[in-house]
């Protein structure tokens, strides 16, 4: 079922002949996921099967291959270097191809669409971004480090309804493309020499020959082309020559460069007066955990080119991207230096504002913006939701007023000083806090914020934090003093388990080590325990580190100890079994002799253990608390399983898991591809999972009369061969088919 193919050679390249011959992709779509209307949607895209056409590549002498091209853009590069986008009116689309066929590689597109709202979509090699709707934004570099790196396109409506233009990524570059007719002049020449010798294009043989038109319908469906790839302008053109959707575009770009739901929008005040006149600007996030912004003004950019004037762009680039660096307050006012990519501060006298470099004067010009609108209290909200080093803080607020429900005086809003609804957000109180949800009422009992977890009392809706001993249903919690609470962490002697709850009794595993509570606090020195005739030593800081008898003398044997239904195991020296798998090692039998056995014990378990048990994401089977089966097999509950040499269990044979169903070869790895089984042939795809029903391999490129790689399963995953069989064709319509040998379809 499988083929291998070499590679042949245009000019100084090295070239899949099928991906010169511009034949390895089929673009018709299989699948698409639902999407409301407007929205960009992927969709999955199948490929075609080089065996399709291999006969013909053996009949021209041609082999094929797979070099790595993934940077090649000449006039074959579809099918090398990417993969051609689908071409039709009303669309715009996005392809994403992998050259070395990593179908687990991705790449992220940022989609901002017209009504302010955004996605990221991340593109599997073989799938492409179906969009729709004019004025999307596109950003096929979301993640760049700078502003320059980004890749931005705007969707108009003149290039949707044209259809002609989209993009293909691949795993290193982007490529624009542009719908084309043209043929695939090499293979034209290699089936033309085919047909009329291999001189037949010798010297000035063949010119002026539409060698084109003496292809077979076949070749001339191998020999088409239907993209090439274009300079970014072609696709930029229908923005800059629509002024209406460049200013959109302009207007709108800083939606995908920034956190723009973070906006503070306020007059900006330098050293000797307001910016622009006192003219309100916009102050937008470049993203969290950055201290870079971006200023707006009306529909303008403030840019960072250097001058005694300050300046302003339409566009957005690095020259308009700032770091906002916190200064010394004045006057008891937040203080910022806005810094430009060259590091110049914005400076100011009573009769310039710019940025300045000190030869330009700049030693006598005082640096330092403030926004004149905002209260402290508001510009530190305002950073804690993205500036670095604020994520941490709390919000303040001044004369904050408390009122009941009128209809249920269990619940309480919270309003700051000019009488706004305060919603999620932290509220201090004589050093006690609070938290309001998104409709403004206070919160209570246990919250996740921000990706920790609080704890609000119920009655008085105050944080709780380590400075309270409060039981919550029956346990005591540990809270740091920012009121986080922390799971599987100490606080000197006391540890809290993975719900947070300190251990009051009995055995723990912590990290590996056993330790010993009693009353909240780990047991230290000795224990004795004179019912089960031994003496636990603990080290000063807890941990349980051997027993002996009663007299202090080393165990007879190896002795489990037990408490409150746990178990520790303590081997003949009188050292601590570690919980969990000892490894293989020779362990004495009952006739005399020795075997290399496995054990396993848990302080839940026990040392006795019968079952299986899966022991960091790997399965293993034991009784009585060992294991003997190594690099053999097993017959447990009616299945039969391999064991390999770590005693890691491994089924075997079929599996049906949701209605689909696997198959695991005699090691227990799961198959994929083409297999046979037992005389019968079984396809499973990237997941494991057996096609069932109609299918095809790499797309089912269809030669009439021919019909290779489609295929039917059977309801056992098993494909028909040398038969023919009535079958609904996936449409509802029964009709009578074909299979050859190798359960190819015929028509």
């Amino acid at each position: 079922m499988k083929k291998n193919f070499k590679t042949i050679r245009i000019g100084k390249k090295l070239i899949p002949a099928t991906a010169a011959l511009g034949i390895l992709f089929s673009l018709a779509p299989v699948a698409e996921n639902k999407a409301s209307a407007g929205l960009a949607t992927v969709l999955d895209v199948t490929i075609t099967s080089l065996g399709a056409v291999a006969d013909i590549y053996e009949k021209l002498g041609i082999s094929v291959g797979e070099p790595d091209l993934s940077n090649y853009t000449g006039p074959y590069a579809e099918n090398v270097s990417y993969r051609a986008p689908n071409f039709k009116s009303g669309e715009f689309n996005i392809s994403m191809h992998h050259t070395k066929g990593d179908s687990n590689f991705t790449r992220t597109i940022k989609v901002l669409y017209p009504d302010g709202k955004s996605e990221m979509k991340d593109l599997k090699s073989g799938q492409q971004l179906k969009i729709t709707e004019p004025g999307t934004i596109v950003d096929l570099k979301p993640l760049a480090e700078s502003v320059s790196e980004h890749d931005l396109l705007y969707i108009t409506k003149a290039q949707l309804d044209e259809g002609k233009t989209g993009v293909a990524l691949n795993q290193g570059i982007t490529i624009y493309v542009e719908k084309t007719s043209g043929e695939n002049k090499v293979l034209v020449d290699e089936f033309y020499k085919k047909k009329f010798g291999a001189d037949s294009l010798d010297g000035f043989k063949g010119l002026g020959v539409d060698r084109f038109s003496y292809l077979t319908d076949e070749q001339k469906k191998v020999a088409t082309l239907t993209s090439h790839p274009v300079g970014r302008e072609v696709l930029s053109n229908y923005v800059t020559n629509n002024p209406t959707a460049q200013a959109d575009f302009n207007n709108r770009s800083s939606n995908v460069f920034a956190e723009i739901t973070n906006t503070l929008e306020t007059p900006i005040k330098a050293a000797f007066g307001s910016l622009n006149h006192g003219e309100s600007y916009q102050i937008i996030p470049y993203k969290k955990g950055s201290n870079k912004v971006l200023v707006k003004a009306g529909s303008k950019y403030l840019t960072g080119k250097e001058g005694n004037v300050l300046q302003y762009s339409d566009s957005i680039g690095d020259d308009e991207l700032f770091e906002l660096v916190s200064a010394p307050a004045f006057l008891n006012k937040w203080q910022f230096d806005l810094v430009n990519k060259n590091g110049v501060r914005l400076t100011s006298n009573l009769y310039i504002q710019g940025f300045l470099k000190k030869n330009d004067g700049a030693n006598s010009f005082r640096s330092g913006i403030s926004f004149t609108a905002k209260t402290n209290d508001e510009v530190h909200n305002w950073l804690i939701d993205w500036y670095p080093g604020k994520e941490h803080e709390k919000q303040k607020y001044e004369g904050v007023k408390y009122e009941a429900d009128k209809r249920d005086s269990t619940l309480w809003t919270a309003y700051d000083s000019s009488g706004k609804l305060i919603t999620n957000s932290w509220i201090n109180r004589d050093e006690i806090y609070y938290h309001t949800d998104s409709s403004g009422v206070l919160l209570k009992g246990w919250q996740e914020i921000k990706g920790n977890t609080y704890y609000f009392d119920p009655d008085g809706n105050m944080m709780i934090s380590n400075k309270s001993r409060t039981s919550i249903e029956n346990r005591y919690y540990h809270f740091n003093d920012s009121g986080v609470l922390q799971r599987s962490a100490w606080r000197d002697d006391q540890y809290s388990d993975a719900s947070g709850a300190f251990v009051k009794e009995g055995l723990k595993e912590i990290e590996g080590k056993i330790y010993h509570f009693k009353d909240f606090a780990v047991t230290k020195n000795e224990m004795r325990l004179e019912d089960q005739h031994v003496i636990l030593h603990f080290s000063d800081k807890g941990v349980l580190e051997r027993a002996s008898d009663l007299n202090g003398k080393a165990l007879a044997s190896t002795t489990t100890v037990t408490f409150n239904g746990k178990h520790v195991v303590f081997e003949k020296d009188g050292s601590v079994r570690k919980p969990g798998l000892t490894g293989k090692r020779p362990f004495p039998q009952s006739d005399g002799t020795e075997k290399v056995t496995m054990h396993y014990y848990s302080l839940e378990d026990g040392a006795s253990y019968s079952g299986w048990k899966i022991i960091d994401g790997k399965n293993y089977y034991f009784k009585d608390g060992k294991h003997y089966t190594f690099d053999g097999y097993e017959n447990i509950d009616g299945k039969k399983y391999y064991f390999n040499n770590d005693g890691q269990a491994m089924l075997t044979g079929f599996k049906k898991d949701n209605g689909k169903i696997y198959h695991f070869d005699d090691k227990g790895e799961m198959q994929k591809g083409w297999q046979e089984i037992d005389g019968k042939w079984y396809y499973f795809d990237d997941s494991g999972a057996a096609k069932i029903g109609w299918f095809t391999v790499g797309g089912g490129y269809h030669f009439p009369n021919y019909g290779y790689f489609t295929y039917y399963a059977k309801e056992d995953g098993s494909i028909y061969q040398n038969t023919t069989v009535e079958l609904d064709n996936g449409k509802g319509v029964w009709k009578t088919y074909k299979f050859d040998s190798h359960g190819h379809k015929g028509y």
